[in-house]
């Protein structure tokens, strides 16, 4: 009997660690979105408002920010509870193995009371692998890849799946080939409708927002990028990881200080993101540290001189003052990539042409796709 035991025990922890191991992508980028804080008045409202199964939800979800650490807790917390749920059964039905109920062995019944601890695999699994969850798992994959900046992943995982004809797939392609500087080379290598295919600015959903906030960064529009992380996170009741990351540093590029500890207050109150928060605290109030910081400095140089409103004379108008004022930065690269993608989309040729003459430094058009728009209007405008 105690091999059984044990056996059972062993087969529920390898159930469970495996449910959790084939999910690790969809969960860690849930706990992007919801994360535990170590806060009184947060428990307080996350108690009132959503009830105790939500917030147990929120601090088991909350280790998946770490693939490892978050399986390891899966498997120590199955192996708990698998053990506490046959020795209740047991002193319920005493010698008998059997419950009268349900006239199936105790230990049986101890694997499926341990289900009942399983929301977050269960509901992952089953959004991995039905079809309607399949076409989402893709964008999580790669939505996790942009926080990691990993945009060779991106365009690897895009390659693995033949023609890129999805318009959010095409923005998160883009979005890496822009930052490898390689946008003007591979641009109508998948199939382009217009300028939807490097970003959408109409928003239909969650997904689109935050997406469209990390194209922005990656352009180096900080207002943009900042205003759908706001209204994002506004709508997620300002408890989102993720979002508030980026309203830490949209807000020390700004200078605005007090607002960006406002949100590293928040952050320190968590296990994953406390050390980061805390490394954020150095930029406070010191606009030297910010000019010399490698990321914020050059950020910093992107944000529009000239009193205006966002993007009141066009996004092309803000990415070309963008360029020329972090000339000489691979932002510049980057920035030059995404504009000149727009204006062939865009057919603002007289424009693309006057790009790549005013940066000839940058080689747009030694790049195939940048290179043939370039002869061939270059060639028109001298007939």
């Amino acid at each position: 009997m105690k091999k059984t035991v044990l056996l059972i025990l062993v087969l529920n922890v390898a159930l469970h660690v495996s449910l959790f191991a084939l999910c690790v992508p969809i969960l860690n980028y849930a706990e992007g979105w919801t994360t535990f804080y170590w806060d009184s008045h947060y428990l307080s409202y996350a108690l009132y408002q959503y009830g105790v199964g939500e917030v147990v939800r929120q601090f088991f979800l909350q280790y998946f920010a770490h693939s490892i650490i978050g399986i390891l807790m899966t498997m120590i917390v199955a192996l708990l509870v698998a053990v506490l749920a046959m020795v209740i059964i047991r002193l319920f039905c005493k010698k008998t193995g059997w419950l009268y109920l349900s006239l199936v062995p105790s230990w049986l019944a101890s694997v499926g009371l341990l289900a009942l601890i399983s929301p977050n695999g269960l509901s992952a699994l089953t959004a991995r692998f039905t079809p309607a969850g399949q076409q989402q798992t893709q964008y999580i994959e790669m939505s996790n890849m942009v926080r990691k900046q990993d945009w060779d992943g991106i365009i690897a995982r895009c390659d693995e799946g033949g023609r890129v004809t999805n318009l959010l797939t095409q923005n998160f392609l883009n979005m890496a080939l822009a930052e490898k500087g390689l946008l003007g080379q591979c641009l109508y290598d998948e199939p382009c409708i217009d300028i939807r295919s490097v970003y959408i600015d109409a928003i239909q959903n969650e997904d689109f927002a935050v997406l469209l906030s990390d194209i922005y960064y990656s352009m180096g529009h900080i207002a943009q990028s900042q205003r759908y992380a706001f209204e994002l996170n506004e709508k997620k009741n300002d408890f989102s990881p993720r979002l508030l990351m980026r309203l830490v540093q949209t807000n020390i590029i700004y200078g605005q200080y007090a607002v960006a500890e406002k949100y590293i207050r928040w952050l320190e109150k968590t296990v994953y993101y406390k050390t980061w928060a805390m490394s954020q605290r150095r930029f406070l109030y010191h606009d030297d540290a910010v000019a010399k910081d490698a990321e914020y400095g050059v950020k910093r140089r992107c944000l529009i001189t000239d009193n205006r409103f966002s993007g009141i004379k066009g996004l092309d108008d803000d990415l070309l003052h963008v360029a020329r004022q972090t000339r000489g930065t691979v932002q510049c690269r980057t920035t030059l990539q995404y504009l000149g993608a727009l204006y062939l989309l865009a057919h603002y040729n007289q424009q693309f042409v006057s790009l790549c003459d005013e940066f000839p430094e940058y080689q747009l058009t030694q790049q195939k796709y940048f290179a043939d728009a370039y002869k061939k209007l270059k060639g028109g405008n001298r007939k």
